[in-house]
């Protein structure tokens, strides 16, 4: 389990910075897409960011940049030299009678395996989204499981209030399996 937490900041770094503190964090991940991102400092938590991708041709730039490289659950992803994938549940398309509709599947899972991408299940897709989420964690679970990929969970919080401690994501993985 991560000693750390990836949240999404608007203006609130100082205010996410305290609630990281409270939930007992060593290290603080800012998430954004601004190119031009600069955290702030903080003498009582270690800060870092990252980078959310919005095409490949933007990785190297970013490593540049950035502690960590984020992207969409997309093919062209799976295939780059990212960190992590995020939202892999968050398909707009409608499940079938044998398997939910996600982002993530076989080749995805394979490509993942080859390039040490790590797949990040969101407490915040949980928080905010339908029934239909859980059941799509837990195929996406099981491909992780079945591959052995790379894993963890992030509150991905937008809003203070909205992330949650080391132990509640741990207790989010204990139930999807893994």
């Amino acid at each position: 389990m991560s000693s750390f937490d990836v949240v999404m900041p608007n203006n609130n770094e100082q205010e996410f910075i305290d609630t990281a503190i409270a939930l007992g964090y060593g290290e603080i991940v800012f998430l954004t897409s601004n190119s031009k991102y600069i955290a702030p400092k903080s003498d009582n938590i270690l800060v870092k960011t990252a980078y959310l991708l919005k095409d490949p041709s933007e990785i190297n730039p970013a490593r540049k940049c950035f502690d960590y490289v984020f992207a969409p659950a997309e093919r062209k992803f799976f295939e780059s030299d990212v960190d992590y994938i995020i939202d892999s549940e968050l398909s707009d398309r409608k499940d079938s009678f044998h398997y939910r509709n996600t982002f993530l599947n076989q080749v995805h899972a394979k490509l993942a395996k080859e390039n040490g991408i790590s797949i990040v299940f969101s407490f915040r897709n949980l928080l905010y989204s339908t029934v239909v989420i859980i059941g799509r964690m837990l195929q996406n679970a099981a491909l992780v499981t079945k591959y052995r990929l790379q894993f963890c969970a992030f509150s991905m919080a937008r809003k203070p209030c909205e992330m949650r401690s080391n132990t509640i994501l741990a207790a989010l993985l204990s139930v999807l399996g893994l």
